[in-house]
């Protein structure tokens, strides 16, 4: 019997050792499959989430209405709570008609943003098609003013209209009448294929957010029982200790991008109020349109101020130089009230980043993604700082070292004795002014060296080109 009961442990022990063997390889060959069919797999996951687009929109939307949704809830359900206990049934009522609100009140945003912007637009291209001429006559008569008045001005720039008729005519005769001749009718046919293409890509789009909207009535409909599921699988799939870490982050995400894209919204609501305010006192042009497009563009940290100003300042400028950099300083102005004041008060910390980790996380995602990349670009990486944060910092209490970041300052070594607590030892002043003073010295020793080499170089050439005139 114990012959039998050591043979069948032996014979478990070796299934083991070569079942993990087997996994190890099996894992080295499907990691070396999807590397060589990287393109093809990624061109399956792309057909995979064109098909289900318009799930993904309804799950943005749906994310993005939760807060107004929960708000309209919270306000009738405390409003029915005064008057006595709430049953289920009006409960389900009330997510009902949360939901209704939410969507028409994000559809009346869009609507006015629309209804604020597409007429200002109309009016800034016929205003600008109308005094366009006037503007190039002046810029004409000006130069014609200047060129009359120089000599040396005219005769340069009756050789460059020359030169430059010349040049046309060659152009017209050499490329552009035989390209009409052979080439115009294929790409006329293809100037109407590619607007077929974008016409049906802007109804397509059009089809998948209408359907979106449908998804996310029933994700906002049903969403409690959407995340119950998704922690019953959770529970189901992983250690306790293990699932209540990933319902920790998962919440943890949930925070950061709540409350900095529902903070980032409102922030650029104000700023772009303030702006209309400021330009209608100052009297400048195209307020209502240019106050939208920067708090529009403020949503995008550190470079959306500068998206917006740039087209705003043009627009500005072909009406009036002065107002334009009266614009400029506005704008410029503003950007500091809203770094210093309203984003500190509004935001907080809501990421925990620092400038430079903002500013990489943005430089990174707008290379992955685009200006999506732009927007989630922050809270993603405030995500992924933060687990990388306590990850480091459970590895330290497991030493028993600390995790304040002040204690690595300036530090030399961490003494560490039986029974006692860990020591850090630190660089002296002494010691750091050694330090400067050791490295300055390296860099004036390169510097003399640099010299005598440039010295001896100096002289080897002037004594070979000595020897050349002997």
């Amino acid at each position: 019997m114990d012959d039998k009961k050591r043979g069948g442990s032996t014979l478990k022990e070796a299934f083991y050792k070569w079942s993990g063997l087997l996994i190890v390889i099996l894992a080295a060959l499907l990691f070396y499959f999807v590397i060589s069919n990287f393109d093809q797999i990624g061109s399956v996951i792309k057909d995979y989430i064109s098909i289900l687009r318009p799930v993904v929109y309804g799950c943005v939307i749906a994310y993005i209405l939760n807060p107004l949704m929960k708000t309209y809830n919270e306000f009738f359900l405390s409003l029915l709570e005064k008057k006595g206990a709430v049953s289920e049934k009006k409960k389900s009522m009330l997510t009902g008609l949360s939901i209704t609100l939410a969507l028409l009140s994000g559809i009346f945003i869009i609507v006015v943003l629309c209804w604020m912007i597409i007429p200002q637009l109309i009016i800034s291209a016929t205003s600008l098609i109308n005094t366009m001429p006037d503007k190039v006559n002046d810029l004409y008569q000006y130069i014609y003013d200047k060129i009359q008045n120089n000599k040396f001005l005219a005769e340069q720039t009756q050789k460059f209209a020359l030169n430059l008729t010349d040049y046309l005519d060659k152009v017209v005769n050499d490329e552009l009448l035989p390209w009409l001749r052979s080439d115009f009718l294929s790409s006329v046919n293809q100037v109407a294929t590619q607007f077929a293409n974008g016409l049906m890509s802007v109804l397509s789009t059009l089809y998948n957010l209408f359907i979106g909207i449908i998804v996310a009535i029933y994700l906002l409909g049903s969403k409690s029982t959407f995340l119950a599921q998704a922690k019953k699988m959770i529970y189901g799939i992983f250690r306790k200790k293990t699932a209540d870490a990933v319902i920790h982050y998962v919440r943890l995400t949930n925070d950061m991008f709540s409350g900095f894209i529902v903070g980032k919204i409102v922030d650029s609501t104000i700023v772009g109020i303030i702006c209309f305010v400021c330009m209608s006192i100052m009297k400048l042009p195209y307020a209502m349109l240019i106050s939208v497009i920067i708090g529009v563009t403020n949503i995008i940290p550190v470079f959306g101020p500068y998206l917006g100003l740039i087209p705003s300042a043009l627009l500005i400028l072909i009406v009036n130089p002065i107002q334009a950099l009266y614009f400029v300083i506005l704008i410029a102005i503003l950007q500091q009230v809203d770094g210093n004041l309203l984003g500190p008060a509004i935001l907080g910390e809501s990421t925990g980043l620092s400038a430079f980790w903002v500013l990489f996380s943005i430089l990174l995602f707008v290379g992955m993604w685009g200006i999506i990349g732009m927007i989630i670009g922050v809270p993603l990486f405030a995500v992924i700082y933060r687990i990388i944060a306590d990850f480091i910092n459970w590895k330290l209490q497991k030493k028993e070292l600390s995790c304040v970041t002040d204690q690595y300052r300036n530090l030399r070594t961490i003494r560490e004795e039986e029974g006692k607590k860990a020591e850090y030892i630190t660089y002296t002043k002494e010691e750091l002014m050694a330090k400067k003073a050791a490295k300055k010295q390296h860099w004036d020793e390169r510097k003399e060296k640099q010299k005598e080499k440039m010295l001896y170089y100096k002289e080897k050439i002037c004594s070979s080109e000595q020897n050349k005139k002997k």
